[in-house]
């Protein structure tokens, strides 16, 4: 329980404490870079892809991962980058295709997802974008304000390419904030999945594969 209370008030001073370290004074520079890089060009970030497909690749139930992607509404023509587990993107183009789980469907599903390198999907169907919580996902400006109160600095020294897994826990109706931070984080090239003992909980790590290599980013 103690430890619980430690990581839940680590948190809180993430998000509360201004980006980048407070002894620099290029400070609010520094800031900026590491805000702008929270968003990116997919066809040509060979980090990010890599860390997709392996987020991917990893939809076991008990702990997925968490991938980011840009998502189209053909409704209304609107564009979001977004952050889901990874079971959810492929349940969304399950709906969008009309398609069932068998065998040849999922299959089928699996290789439009990875052989999408620009990581853009289009969507019409509203089981999908609901899948994908399209309409509710945050903005690009709330995810770069939750950004600019994190020490991106630290995390990518803590978490990238650290073999010893650890977690940390969200309170239940901060959904969205899990979400956008999970989105930040695999921004800096670091892989989160939902624990599970329960939904509010993310892995910092790969809980159930193998670690690779994290090359630094190329950007």
């Amino acid at each position: 329980m103690k430890r619980k209370a430690k990581i839940l008030g680590f948190l809180i001073f993430v998000i509360i404490h201004s980006c980048g370290r407070k002894d620099s004074s290029d400070n609010t520079e520094k800031a900026k870079v590491e805000i702008l890089n929270v968003f990116y060009n997919a066809g040509k970030d060979s980090l990010r892809n890599m860390l997709f497909d392996i987020a991917y690749k990893n939809q076991g139930t008990s702990s997925p991962s968490y991938l980011v992607f840009i998502a189209k509404n053909l409704n209304t023509g609107e564009t979001k980058e977004i952050c889901t587990e990874a079971p959810f993107l492929s349940g969304a183009m399950h709906h969008e295709f009309g398609m069932g789980y068998d065998i040849k469907s999922s299959k089928f599903i699996d290789s439009l997802i990875l052989g999408n390198s620009k990581r853009v999907f289009e969507f019409k169907e509203k089981k999908a974008l609901e899948n994908i919580s399209f309409n509710e996902y945050p903005s690009k400006e709330k995810i770069q304000e939750i950004a600019s109160k994190i020490d991106l600095e630290n995390f990518i020294k803590d978490f990238r390419n650290n073999e010893n897994v650890k977690f940390m826990e969200f309170n239940e109706d901060e959904y969205f904030l899990q979400l956008s931070f999970c989105h930040i984080m695999f921004k800096c090239g670091i892989i989160t999945s939902r624990s599970s003992v329960g939904g509010n909980t993310i892995w910092f790590g790969y809980p159930s594969i193998k670690a690779p290599k994290i090359p630094d980013i190329d950007e």
